[in-house]
């Protein structure tokens, strides 16, 4: 006799992760990144990238872009959650705006001895003088 384990029937779903971007302009003042990041951590959820600047400084605005993934129950949460947030003004799902730009960025440094990075190299794209 086959019985379920729980005596709950729980439809198991297999929702794909999607990747998504949130725009989140907040109030610039201390402890609000805090707040932001603490409901992520709080909750389980992924941050894939995190970036903060000031935008508007007559304001006192700040723009906070969150990478994050989930499956699309778990975004509209996130999404929701951060919209109720006292310093939070707007949230905008980037993603689904087709309306941005997404760029990746490396910043590399490289250490050499002085006398490798004293001398000058012809770069190999360039074509000979002749």
């Amino acid at each position: 006799m086959n019985q379920p384990a729980s005596a709950y029937f729980i439809e198991e779903r297999h929702d794909p992760n999607e990747t998504h971007t949130l725009a989140v302009l907040v109030q610039n003042e201390p402890g609000v990144l805090a707040r932001v990041i603490g409901l992520f951590s709080g909750r389980g959820y992924n941050i894939e990238s995190l970036t903060v600047s000031e935008t508007e400084s007559q304001k006192h605005l700040s723009r906070i872009t969150i990478v994050t993934t989930g499956t699309p129950m778990v975004i509209e949460q996130i999404k929701h959650q951060l919209d109720r947030m006292i310093p939070v003004y707007r949230v905008v799902d980037m993603t689904l705006t087709k309306r941005s730009i997404e760029r990746e960025l490396a910043m590399v440094k490289v250490r050499g001895r002085a006398s490798i990075g004293s001398r000058r190299y012809a770069s190999p794209m360039r074509s000979a003088p002749g």
